[in-house]
C-alpha cells in the first residue's frame, strides 16, 4: 500500500470523523435545548465534551492499542490547534474578538489548575489507572464549578441557541439519541480505523507518530471545533466560542487524558519527546489569557501572533523528530 493511498484513508477517515463529531455536537444541542439547558452550562460542558469527542475516541483506542506517542501527541496537538489556530481563525475573520462575560475570564483560572496536573503527572514518563481517575475527577470537579456559576451567568443571557437551527417538534428525545448512538458508532469506526492506519504510516514509511498526532491527527480532530465556532461567529455568540475553546481545552487534559489512563491500564512513554510541545501548549494559553485579560479582547494582529507560534511550533518540531531520526536508524541497524 502506497503512502498516496494511506494519506488519503486517513484524510478521508479523518473527515468522516468531523463530519460524525459535528452532527453529535448539533444533537447535543438538540437534546439541550429540549430540556432548556442554560446556554453557558451548554457552551462550557456540552460544547466542550462534544468538541472533543473526536479525540476522546482516537485517544481510547491508541491507549488500548498501546500506541502512546500518538495519543500524547494528538492530545496536546490538539489544545495548540484550538488555541493557536481555531482561535486565530475566528479573531481574523472577526477583527476584534471580545470577552463579554466575567464569568469566561474567572474559568481561565482553571485552565492554570489543569495545565499544572498532568504536567507533574506526566514527568515520570508513566500514567497510571490511579492517575488517570485523579484526572476525570479534577475534570468532574470542573463541570461543578461550572455548574455553581449557572445562576450567576443565567442573568447576563438569555436561554437561547442561536447557533443552530432550533430543533423540530416531531424529533423528540427518544429519536435524537437514537441517531447520536448512529453517529457515534461511525465516529468510533473512523477512529479506529485513524489509528491503524496511522500506526501503519508511521511504520512502513519511517514518519514517527509524535509528528502525525502533532500535524494531521489533531488537525483533523479540531474540525468539529472550527464549523462550531465559526457557526457561533455568525451568530454573534462570542461567549459560546470561549466557552466551548476553554471546555474543550479543560476536556482534553482531564477527561481525554485520564479516560486513556484507564483504558490503557498503565501508559508509559518519554515525556521528553513532549515536553516542547506542552511548553508550546502552556506559552500559547499565556498570549491567550494576556490578550484578553488585558484590554477584554483579542484583536486581528494577536490572531496572527497565535497561528505564527504555531508555524514556530511546528517547524521546531520538525527539527526535533529529524535530530530523533538518524539515531532511530542507526538503532535499527544494531543487530
Amino acid at each position: 500500500m502506497g503512502i498516496a493511498f494511506s494519506f488519503t484513508v486517513l484524510v478521508i477517515t479523518l473527515v468522516v470523523l468531523g463530519f460524525s463529531s459535528s452532527r453529535i455536537v448539533k444533537l447535543l444541542t438538540g437534546i439541550s435545548s429540549l430540556l432548556r439547558v442554560p446556554k453557558f452550562l451548554l457552551s462550557f460542558v456540552v460544547l466542550g465534551l462534544g468538541t472533543s469527542l473526536p479525540d476522546l475516541m482516537v485517544s481510547g483506542i491508541a491507549a488500548s492499542a498501546g500506541e502512546v506517542d500518538l495519543l500524547l501527541a494528538s492530545i496536546i496537538g490538539a489544545n495548540l490547534i484550538v488555541l493557536c489556530v481555531v482561535l486565530a481563525v475566528v479573531t481574523i475573520r472577526k477583527g476584534a474578538f471580545q470577552v463579554r462575560e466575567q464569568s469566561i475570564l474567572e474559568n481561565f483560572g482553571w485552565i492554570f489548575f489543569v495545565i499544572a496536573i498532568p504536567f507533574f503527572l506526566l514527568m515520570d514518563n508513566r500514567l497510571t489507572v490511579l492517575e488517570g481517575l485523579i484526572l476525570v475527577v479534577v475534570y468532574l470537579m470542573y463541570l461543578f464549578h461550572v455548574r455553581e456559576q449557572a445562576p450567576v451567568a443565567a442573568k447576563e443571557e438569555e436561554h437561547t441557541h442561536q447557533m443552530f437551527p432550533s430543533v423540530p417538534k416531531q424529533h423528540n428525545k427518544t429519536m435524537l439519541l437514537l441517531e447520536m448512538l448512529v453517529f457515534l458508532g461511525i465516529a468510533l469506526v473512523a477512529s479506529n480505523v485513524i489509528v491503524n492506519t496511522a500506526v501503519e504510516i508511521s511504520a512502513s514509511f519511517n514518519i514517527h507518530p509524535i509528528l502525525l498526532g502533532f500535524t494531521i491527527i489533531s488537525l483533523g480532530i479540531a474540525i468539529p471545533e472550527l464549523v462550531l465556532d465559526l457557526s457561533a461567529l455568525s451568530a454573534r455568540e462570542e461567549e459560546v466560542i470561549w466557552g466551548d475553546l476553554i471546555g474543550s481545552f479543560i476536556t482534553e487534559l482531564t477527561l481525554v487524558l485520564g479516560l486513556a489512563a484507564v483504558i490503557g491500564g498503565s501508559l508509559s512513554f518519554t515525556f521528553d519527546h513532549f515536553i516542547v510541545g506542552y511548553g508550546f501548549m502552556v506559552l500559547a494559553f499565556l498570549l491567550v489569557f494576556f490578550f484578553a485579560f488585558r484590554k477584554k479582547v483579542i484583536t486581528r494582529t494577536e490572531g496572527v501572533m497565535l497561528l505564527l507560534l504555531y508555524i514556530i511550533f511546528l517547524s521546531v518540531q520538525f527539527d526535533l523528530i529529524h535530530v530523533q531520526s538518524p539515531i532511530q536508524s542507526i538503532m535499527w541497524l544494531v543487530p
